[in-house]
């Protein structure tokens, strides 16, 4: 994961606690939403995966959390899955992450994750997960 950290850090200018916070708040919305021995198998082929995902809170705080609960309550009523995806930008941005790359972030993030774990295995989280899925085709 450091490797994964250090690259988004990187290529998005920003800091890497704020990245390390990030994936971890992104890795804790899918351990939410997708079935458990498929997410299982995506943080068993990431290494320190697990140990991110305990280490962050599941939900983020501040403004940002505030924004993305508003987004989610409106989402809902309108029946999409703007919902969930507000929820996950909320948190990220609680975490420090800007709303303009907070979408780049998540995308960025499973490109790597493909690239240690197999296309296979992150695909088949993000597919159980239509809020994420259109996270990642807004970015």
């Amino acid at each position: 994961m450091d490797q994964i950290i250090t690259s988004l850090s990187q290529s998005l200018n920003l800091p890497e606690a704020a990245v390390r916070t990030g994936v971890g708040l992104i890795l804790n919305f899918v351990k939410q939403k997708a079935a458990g021995t498929q997410f299982d198998t995506l943080i068993g082929l990431l290494p320190g995966a697990a140990e991110l995902t305990a280490s962050v809170p599941a939900e983020g705080g501040g403004a940002g959390g505030a924004l993305g609960g508003l987004l989610a309550k409106a989402g809902g009523l309108l029946g999409g899955n703007l919902g969930g995806a507000a929820e996950v930008i909320g948190a990220l941005q609680g975490a420090g992450i800007p709303l303009d790359k907070a979408a780049p972030l998540a995308s960025e993030f499973f490109e790597q994750a493909k690239s240690v774990a197999g296309p296979d295995a992150v695909d088949a989280v993000i597919k159980q997960i239509p809020a994420l899925a259109s996270l990642l085709t807004n970015k």
